[in-house]
């Protein structure tokens, strides 16, 4: 769980680095910062318009809706609506997203991003990702090894241990064809 004064202080940065279209977006933002009961119940996630009570403020770079909520699969935009929505269920999880150039460079932003209940990240991984994280570690992994045998390499040749190394330099010529393969 994310504390609150950390999704306090992400919020304030909100306000002084990010421009966005609406005022009413700043005030919403506002009450948020200066009520701490409900900003117990906000998460920070990713396409917040898949749960039962989120939230998404868009900056002034993207063409979409600048604010959109979504209750129960009924959305508006409407910032009386919203602010009211907001004052009326204080108690209930209220899902944020904040849409904004270079957020996932943003160490903030990433510091207070919770996984998303209603759609988690790893049920949204292409295979293609997952493809290519496990080739990656695979090759770190011969990389790990191949570092590993250089070593043990080293140590027979001080040892005088030929066997050793005659063992070990055929291991290492063999992952490194595997490698290259």
């Amino acid at each position: 769980m994310i504390d609150v004064a950390e999704k306090r202080d992400f919020l304030v940065w909100l306000i002084n680095n990010v421009s966005f279209p609406r005022r009413e977006i700043i005030w919403i933002l506002n009450y948020l910062i200066n009520h701490e009961a409900i900003l117990r119940n906000v998460h920070i996630v990713e396409q917040a318009l898949t749960t039962k009570r989120g939230l998404v403020f868009r900056d002034s770079t993207q063409e979409e809706e600048p604010m959109m909520f979504n209750v129960e699969d009924h959305q508006f935009s409407n910032s009386d609506q919203i602010f009211h929505e907001i004052r009326l269920h204080w108690q209930q999880p209220l899902y944020l997203e904040c849409v904004f150039p270079n957020s996932w460079q943003n160490a903030q932003y990433l510091s207070v991003l919770e996984d998303n209940p209603a759609l988690p990240w790893n049920d949204t991984v292409s295979e293609e990702i997952v493809t290519e994280v496990e080739n990656f570690l695979k090759y770190q992994e011969k990389e790990a090894k191949i570092d590993l045998l250089k070593k043990q390499i080293d140590m027979a040749l001080e040892d005088g241990d030929r066997e050793a190394f005659l063992y070990l330099s055929d291991e290492l010529n063999r992952l490194k064809l595997a490698l290259q393969e």
